[in-house]
């Protein structure tokens, strides 16, 4: 989908202390015959911080970082996230409201797995009328007892954050170009572990094991016709990512950056990279590893980082590319107009 008129005013992001993966290996908490091979560096580890207050501080900082303006402006927020905020029957969304936005502004939570972001990106220059402006949150915290983070993916470890953007109609530091998400319905199953859909798993207190889920699915294809829904996979995906270029009007020898998920990094280079003609170097997958997989916010706590590290400068095009259960695929092309002086005496990255 071509976004002409919709920009990136600002980010924020609010990235906990991050635990090493020697740290947890030592403690028994990460496998140790995986340090070597898997290459992570840790996991940003937020503690009691609930996830809503994590999307409140990166949503404080992203008006902070805006140039001027203010929660009255709003009109819309979106709230994605992928695991659960708070009290059942309570809505996350309503705590920025109560503490900073108000309470005459749409807000909606959005639950699309990890590309949850860019469903509220797509969202937003869909609804967005001239002049108009919104708020896209993302936020999680992992740490609590039916996952254990440091296990939960095989090769990845999950990483707590708070991640914000504002979005306007008339200017902004970047440019989105393009934006789609699709979904690939034959691979709905990747993440259900064959467990019954009733009662819910947290309210029989059963542990979210992406793992054991993940090979219990493979399972299942391989027994099937597996071979053929791995192939829509990569075929889908492919599609995605030169329908989004072309909508952008660039090629990929032309985009400077790519984020993918913070996952691990053989899928990636073997399932993503190669796909693609990139290598690693091309990518955020470093970055990623010393932080974890923050659910929602991968790619955009990703460009936080290479703007505040400075691999970024006018006229450069990044490509965002997400992948979540569903099978759901995403990507943006976002064009670089201006690197913001926030970032000029360093950021959180």
């Amino acid at each position: 989908m071509r976004t002409p008129d919709l920009y990136l005013r600002s980010i924020g992001v609010h990235l906990p202390p991050v635990v090493s993966i020697e740290t947890a290996a030592a403690e028994g908490r990460y496998p140790a015959d995986e340090v070597e091979y898997f290459r992570l560096g840790g996991a940003a580890v937020a503690g009691d911080v609930p996830a809503p207050e994590l999307a409140l501080r990166a949503a404080r900082q992203a008006f902070e970082r805006s140039g001027g303006l203010s929660p009255r402006d709003l009109d819309l927020m979106l709230y994605s996230d992928v695991w659960h905020q708070g009290p059942e029957g309570w809505e996350p969304q309503y705590y920025l409201q109560q503490h900073l936005v108000g309470g005459d502004v749409l807000a909606v939570e959005l639950r699309q797995g990890c590309c949850g972001l860019f469903s509220a990106l797509q969202l937003s220059a869909r609804y967005l009328r001239p002049g108009g402006t919104a708020l896209l949150v993302g936020a999680d915290n992992h740490g609590t007892p039916l996952v254990d983070r440091w296990r939960m993916i095989e090769g990845a470890v999950m990483g707590d954050a708070g991640c914000a953007l504002l979005v306007t109609t008339d200017t902004g530091f970047a440019e989105l170009r393009s934006i789609n998400v699709t979904v690939l319905p034959e691979a709905e199953a990747v993440n259900d572990g064959g467990v019954p859909m009733f009662p819910p798993d947290a309210t029989v207190g059963r542990p979210l094991d992406f793992a054991e889920r993940n090979r219990e699915f493979r399972k299942r294809l391989i027994a099937g016709d597996g071979a053929q829904v791995m192939l829509a996979i990569q075929k889908t995906l492919l599609e995605l990512v030169d329908r989004t270029l072309t909508e952008a009007e660039i090629t990929l020898d032309e985009v400077a950056r790519v984020a993918f998920p913070h996952g691990r990094w053989d899928d990636l280079e073997h399932r993503g990279v190669n796909w693609l003609g990139l290598t690693m170097a091309d990518t955020t997958w470093d970055y990623g590893a010393r932080i974890g997989h923050l659910g929602v916010s991968d790619q955009f706590v990703a460009l936080d980082h290479l703007l505040a590290g400075g691999a970024l400068a006018a006229g450069d095009h990044v490509l965002l590319v997400g992948l979540g259960a569903g099978t759901t695929m995403a990507c943006a092309v976002l064009r670089i107009l201006d690197v913001p002086r926030d970032y000029a005496s360093g950021g959180p990255g």
